[in-house]
């Protein structure tokens, strides 16, 4: 079958499902998770997301800039790649970025791109707490929250309609990307649920436990967010997060099961 004839059938596939998607809120059919242990039901294709992010990551550096300090970007990537090395996810090149600003802040955008705000660095006294932060967004990507709420913002049937030009006009990709950008920003910053925040708590365990961080990184970084949070404004990354008394709590629990459920994977890395 030619590569035209499957991107048809597929197309007109995901034609055929979006309605009912939209309707039932869910999908049972779908691509098995490794990182979430779930089925999921994901439009977006890998080189489409990378598309996004790139297209995102210059709206990022025109808004905030990017902090290109070698001590302090070198340490921040050399952390970042070694979690990466560990990631359920592998699809994609994992880059990592140093915002410049005084939020203590990091968020990720679709194609894995994370970027840390200079103000959160700034916190943080050892590379197991900087790991804990990357090693959570991380996490998003792995179980694909990002993309995910990018689909949902889109629209699935928007999202086929896309997948079907593709076919004719060969601008799917290109399309897909540019329609991400134009509300880039407030997707970047915009909530996950609770739900995601508590994965990708618990995926961050897992990826630091695999890279050889101290765990107890995990929960010195949410007590710094916990301290920053008691101003009158509390931090980005917190506005939207469950409580972090309460994320501490998990993280706990998540750390004293962690060797038992992740020795055989370390021991093959």
């Amino acid at each position: 079958m030619s590569t035209v004839s499957r991107k048809l059938r597929w197309a007109v596939f995901i034609l055929q499902l979006s309605s009912a998607v939209g309707l039932c809120g869910c999908a049972t059919l779908g691509e098995f998770n490794s990182a979430t242990g779930r089925k999921e039901f994901i439009l977006i294709p890998t080189d489409a997301e990378v598309s996004m992010g790139k297209n995102i990551h210059q709206e990022i550096v025109a808004q905030y800039g990017l902090v290109t300090q070698k001590a302090q970007l070198d340490r921040l990537q050399s952390i970042g790649r070694r979690l990466a090395r560990v990631s359920d996810r592998q699809d994609y090149q994992y880059n990592f970025f140093l915002v410049n600003g005084k939020d203590i802040n990091a968020f990720t955008t679709p194609g894995g791109n994370v970027y840390f705000f200079v103000g959160l660095l700034n916190k943080l006294t050892t590379d197991d707490q900087i790991a804990a932060v990357l090693a959570h967004e991380i996490g998003h990507c792995a179980a694909r929250h990002t993309i995910k709420k990018y689909q949902a913002q889109l629209g699935y049937n928007l999202i086929g309609s896309i997948i079907f030009s593709q076919v004719q006009m060969g601008e799917g990709v290109k399309q897909t990307a540019q329609l991400a950008s134009n509300a880039a920003m407030q997707l970047a910053m915009s909530a996950y649920s609770r739900q995601d925040e508590y994965e990708a708590d618990r995926l961050g365990v897992k990826y630091m436990y695999l890279a050889g961080y101290n765990l107890n990184g995990m929960i010195e970084t949410l007590q710094v967010l916990e301290r920053e949070s008691k101003g009158a404004k509390p931090p980005l990354i917190l506005s939207t997060h469950p409580y972090v008394s309460d994320r501490i709590k998990a993280a706990q629990e998540e750390i004293k099961s962690a060797s038992l459920k992740y020795q055989s994977m370390a021991k093959k890395n």
